[in-house]
């Protein structure tokens, strides 16, 4: 079963974080929101301190085994926030009622599928991390998840790149396979009876914005990259209780 960790007192409010991710990227929102909230964070296989149990893996893979980690909680219904992957495990989650979800949050994510370009980088990326491991990986590319506009903190770098480097190379490798065959989600968007919230970060480079307009979907800008929580955790957390309230 996936590593977690349970906080707060609530309604249960379900964090997958994404690629290069852990539970940790959420340290700095995960005091507030159990205030409020009954929180489970998860670590994904091969990232954080959850072992690989598989030879492959798809979003919907993911989602069961996070639906698994709710059963042994006797959790019956959640909300759930995925972080980009995380975001496109939430849809595969809620498109085949894979678990109860009363609503959703899509956190700095996509509804679409990948390119073929996107595909042939992502090939590359794995190739890469099998040549190079996980640590010359994570160097190359966690800088490109933060906003080019505001100045880096180093310290959330640096935070970012440790949480990463835990990560396993068979993890990182299957994960990007498990993007690369995820289905395109926009249609559900469109047609989905599920509230859903989506956090969109303004200098967000890594995915595209959500386009929707199904008013059951709701949409909060973050002045950030794509690792929102880490640069501005107080409006990642406020977006949520508003959400919620």
């Amino acid at each position: 079963m996936l590593h977690y960790i349970r906080e707060g007192a609530g309604d249960p409010l379900v964090l997958i974080h994404g690629f290069l991710g852990s539970k940790d990227l959420f340290k700095d929102v995960i005091p507030d929101l159990a205030k409020h909230f009954d929180v489970i964070a998860i670590d994904l296989p091969g990232h954080g301190q959850s072992e690989v149990e598989q030879d492959t893996y798809t979003v919907y893979d993911y989602a069961k085994a996070v639906a698994q980690v709710l059963q042994h909680e006797y959790i019956t219904e959640a909300i759930w926030l995925g972080h980009s992957l995380g975001g496109y495990i939430v849809l595969a989650a809620l498109e085949q009622n894979i678990a109860p979800i009363n609503k959703a949050i899509l956190a700095y994510s996509s509804d679409l599928a990948d390119t073929e370009e996107q595909k042939e980088k992502r090939t590359e990326q794995q190739q890469k991390i099998a040549e190079k491991g996980v640590e010359t990986f994570v160097d190359e590319m966690i800088g490109g998840f933060f906003s080019k506009e505001n100045i880096k903190p180093k310290e959330e770098i640096e935070i970012a790149s440790r949480i990463a480097y835990q990560a396993s190379e068979k993890g990182l490798i299957l994960a990007l396979e498990a993007m690369k065959t995820r289905p395109e989600q926009h249609g559900f968007i469109e047609q989905t009876s599920t509230p859903i919230l989506i956090i969109e970060g303004l200098q967000d480079e890594v995915v595209k914005p959500i386009q929707t307009e199904n008013p059951i979907v709701h949409k909060v800008q973050t002045n950030t990259g794509h690792l929102g929580m880490l640069e501005n955790p107080q409006k990642f957390v406020e977006a949520i209780l508003d959400f919620e309230s």
